[in-house]
């Protein structure tokens, strides 16, 4: 006759069965009751607590998740699958630390679990270890060569380093890797390998964000030099600025009819085909500029005085990267400095501002008027966002406030950048540590150089 044990047991798995089978009809909340009642059953239940911590990572309960993968690991230590999920819930939560160490503990018993490892490297990248991140991803890549998630870590490594040749080739792997900011677009036309264009008209589409599309866009009109038509299409926000780029080129919103073209591109492609190096970035600034209609406006809201007009942007969106936003109640202490007069850059801020400032950004209807107010600015200063990208590619002198591990377009240990000649870099010495950041950027002000650093 079974044990009382026993037949809970039996029927906790049943429900743990009936979980699995609700959780595959993508109904997520009803599994997560079956495993807890599995669970209350059965408490030392491993599968069922991965189970449950797999569902409520889903629903994004990312702290009940590494709870539940805790309890799991409880009554079975040397459960690898616990301790990968484990350590994808403390990413999600941008525990790196703690997520690494998961990671590790999985591919102590597990060496083969490729995307653990490839998890691992982010962890890495995102503590600043580089060459760490970049090991784990070439190990992944010596046991399967097509893994797309490994070639792209370790692509933003190489560029992140200045090894552009290569880190462009592996770019091109971001379409195959599995949730891809931008989806990979399918034409007809052929892709544009660098070939003579001889009159013809080429399609180039932007990818990714807005900073990406601001960066990159200094490529159009390199191709348009070529001898072909360039229509580019870009994001709705970006339209009016992109039509001041120089060349033949007719500038589409993205989701808007296309005209006729023969050939098409990735934006973000360009860079390898022109054969990018650190030492051949197209670096002529300004490459955008505001249009002439926009102007008027902001000359009459930004006067010239004495003052020094500084404009301030200190929080980019928190994903992918939520430590590149500075606290707001950090740049307290830049009120202090004489002689200046504030504006707020910081579309879209809900919360008080840091220190009285000037917020006309209620008058930014896309990036043209964003453009039009920097124009009217003697310095920008900003976290790693579309805002740094916009006053770099415009010539101002911008300051970029960056994490310890920064974004790879940043590279590391220079305080300067290839891709903006005006801009300057104060880089956080440690993780988290804001506060240094904004006093060195204070002692700069007080010194006034900003004076010399592009005005």
């Amino acid at each position: 006759m079974p044990s009382d044990a026993g037949t809970k047991r039996e029927v906790a798995g049943e429900i743990h069965e009936l979980g699995l089978a609700l959780l595959q009809a993508g109904k997520t909340p009803e599994a997560v009751f079956q495993f807890r009642k599995a669970l209350t059953l059965s408490p030392d239940f491993p599968d069922a607590a991965v189970s449950l911590g797999y569902a409520l990572h889903l629903l994004g309960k990312f702290d009940e998740a590494v709870s539940a993968y805790d309890r799991a690991l409880g009554s079975a230590p040397t459960l690898a699958a616990a301790w990968n999920n484990r350590g994808n819930a403390l990413l999600a939560l941008y525990r790196y630390a703690e997520a690494a160490e998961s990671y590790v503990r999985a591919l102590e018993l597990v060496p083969k679990l490729h995307d653990c490892r490839v998890a691992l490297a982010t962890c890495y990248q995102a503590l600043g270890l580089a060459a760490e991140a970049l090991g784990a991803c070439e190990t992944v890549l010596d046991a399967a060569p097509d893994h797309a998630e490994a070639h792209w870590n370790r692509a933003l490594l190489l560029l992140l380093r200045g090894d552009y040749r290569e880190g462009w080739r592996e770019y091109e792997w971001r379409w195959h890797k599995r949730g891809f900011t931008s989806p990979q677009r399918t034409f007809a036309q052929p892709r544009w390998q660098g070939e003579p264009l001889a009159g013809r008209t080429i399609l180039i589409h932007a990818e990714q964000g807005f900073g990406d599309t601001l960066q990159f866009c200094r490529y159009v009109p390199l191709v348009a030099a070529l001898g072909g038509r360039v229509v580019f299409e870009c994001q709705p926000p970006l339209v009016a600025l992109m039509e001041r780029l120089e060349g033949d080129i007719r500038v589409v919103a993205t989701g808007a009819p296309l005209p006729a073209f023969d050939l098409q591109v990735p934006l973000m492609s360009l860079p390898m085909i022109f054969d990018t190096t650190a030492a051949t970035i197209p670096a002529n600034v300004p490459y955008v500029a505001p249009p002439a209609d926009r102007l008027p406006f902001w000359r009459s809201q930004i006067i010239d005085t004495e003052q020094r007009k500084i404009g301030l942007c200190w929080a980019g969106k928190a994903y992918p990267d939520p430590g590149r936003s500075c606290p707001a109640e950090l740049l307290a202490s830049l009120a202090e400095i004489e002689a200046v007069s504030w504006h707020s850059l910081q579309v879209g801020w809900a919360q008080a501002l840091p220190f009285p400032m000037a917020d006309l950004t209620g008058h930014c209807h896309d990036f043209a008027d964003t453009a039009a107010q920097i124009a009217r600015l003697d310095l920008v200063i900003t976290v790693d966002t579309a805002v740094a990208h916009l006053a770099g590619a415009m010539g101002k002198a911008t300051w970029v406030m960056l994490p310890h591990a920064p974004d790879w377009r940043w590279m590391l240990a220079r305080d300067d950048s290839p891709w903006y000649p005006a801009m300057r870099l104060f880089r956080q010495a440690r993780s988290g540590g804001w506060a240094d950041v904004v006093q060195r950027i204070a002692c700069s002000l007080k010194s006034g150089v900003s004076r010399t650093d592009g005005d």
